[in-house]
């Protein structure tokens, strides 16, 4: 679990360091926390760290599922409405849970829940459209754009046609400035073996503000050689800057993620996003979706691609082994009853259409068709061997119904902690096990049932 603070840009680090112990102390007074782990000052994300006075993070780590009452979106929600009591303004306070992915991280590594994209033309009014574009959408939680926490830094920005007056250029007030902040080695004190660079330049307690920088003096290059300060050719001040500027497509963009809430998926979040958004308008800036939308239906014809392969490859097999497509027919009139079974269990238990039951419905594909094939093989071996017809059928029904009901007992018992997502991470592959508990469930009736009987349908034509 990560909660994120950012304050405003004029609450310094010590006054972030006091509003993170504060939440700290909230935090660690609920009963599921075992432990914190606290970053005052910036973020740090694998290897590097970042430098930002006004966040923070914590890092929290609560007990195993068993050990607790409520789950990480409950747990979540409960912090929520402790923070908002709080009432500090300035400061913004995002929970989620896992790690989210870092700003400067491409996009397609590791995406967020949801994501939009503006192509930003003015740079420098590019904080002001992401506030509000997604806060509409009741399914969307810590909705931030990427410019909502700008960085300060100094600007000096020469008067070209003055300065040329005095015979300057940037050049020029660059090395005065450069002398002034950062200093010259103009020489060297050596102690004994060890030599000791001198470095001239201004006392630090003398350029405190944008004032200190425009009071420097500089000589001009025209003749009679006069004094003048920065800020007669220059104008010193502080402007807001973005903190990160992302790109895509070549084109500068300000990024607007969020968080899933309630009962939404990712497909339906970005299509409500995108139609609270249908009528917002900004000059210079062209609302579109980041790609993960396209990305999940790309997913979703994949797996039904691979489905249908599945399938196609399985009736080919067969009717090189039959030389004949009625047999293969027969097997896979199954398939569909298990993807009627999987369609009205997930209705049922509020799952949605997932990766993971794709990759179900694949596997349930190949266990449905094991199972016809025994009973059709059996059939087709004792109809060789003699005997009539519906006799072959009822013959082999009553010998294969134990052995069909066993594996198909067996399979479903041993995904059923799964399924129930008993023990912790199971809620990862819930949706496969589900998927194919459920189709196994109303395939099974269906193989016993319907192919004999289209079995002898077809084999008296």
């Amino acid at each position: 679990m990560r909660i994120g603070l950012t304050a405003d840009s004029g609450i310094d680090l010590e006054g972030i360091d006091v509003l993170t112990r504060r939440f700290e102390a909230l935090v660690a007074r609920q009963p599921e926390v075992w432990a914190i782990f606290t970053t005052v000052g910036g973020y740090v994300f694998g290897r590097s760290q970042f430098e930002s006075a006004n966040r923070a993070s914590l890092q929290v780590q609560l007990g195993p599922p068993a050990e607790r009452k409520i789950g990480s979106n409950r747990w979540i929600a409960r912090m929520r409405g402790l923070i908002d009591a709080e009432r500090i303004p300035g400061l913004k306070v995002y929970c989620t849970p896992g790690h989210p992915r870092h700003p400067l991280e491409p996009r397609g590594r590791r995406p967020e829940p949801a994501a939009q994209g503006l192509p930003a033309r003015n740079p420098g009014g590019a904080r002001r459209p992401g506030g509000g574009a997604s806060q509409e959408n009741p399914g969307l939680r810590n909705v931030r754009h990427s410019n909502e926490n700008p960085t300060r830094e100094l600007s000096i920005r020469l008067g070209r046609e003055r300065a040329a007056g005095y015979g300057l250029d940037v050049e020029d007030v660059g090395k005065v400035l450069r002398f002034a902040l950062a200093g010259k080695v103009v020489t060297d004190f050596i102690v004994d073996d060890r030599r000791i660079d001198v470095r001239l330049r201004l006392d630090r307690a003398d350029v405190r503000a944008p004032g200190d920088l425009a009071a420097i003096l500089l000589f001009s290059k025209t003749q009679p050689r006069v004094p003048i300060r920065i800020g007669d050719i220059a104008q010193v001040d502080i402007q807001p800057q973005p903190a990160a500027i992302l790109r895509d497509r070549q084109q500068r963009v300000v990024e607007i993620t969020a968080s899933l809430g309630g009962e939404l998926n990712l497909e339906e979040a970005i299509e409500q996003a995108l139609a609270a958004t249908a009528d917002w308008t900004c000059p210079g800036y062209r609302l579109y979706e980041a790609g993960g939308l396209k990305t999940l239906q790309e997913g979703r014809d994949l797996s039904r691609l691979l489905l249908g392969l599945a399938l196609f490859l399985v009736l080919v097999a067969m009717a090189v082994q039959y030389e004949s497509l009625r047999n293969p027919l027969i097997i896979l009139l199954s398939v569909p009853f298990a993807l009627i079974g999987v369609g009205l269990e997930l209705e049922w238990t509020g799952l949605p259409l997932s990766m993971p039951v794709w990759l179900g419905l694949i596997m349930l594909a190949g266990i449905v068709v094991n199972n016809a094939i025994v009973l059709v093989e059996f059939i087709k071996l004792q109809h060789r061997r003699g005997a009539e017809r519906i006799s072959a059928i009822v013959t082999a029904a009553r010998l294969h119904l134990r052995p069909i009901l066993m594996t198909t007992l067996t399979t479903m018992v041993g995904l059923l902690p799964l399924a129930l997502a008993l023990g912790e991470g199971s809620e990862l592959l819930q949706p496969l096990a589900v998927t194919i508990v459920s189709g196994l469930l109303f395939s099974t009736p269906v193989s016993l049932i319907l192919v004999p009987l289209t079995y002898r349908l077809l084999a008296a034509r």
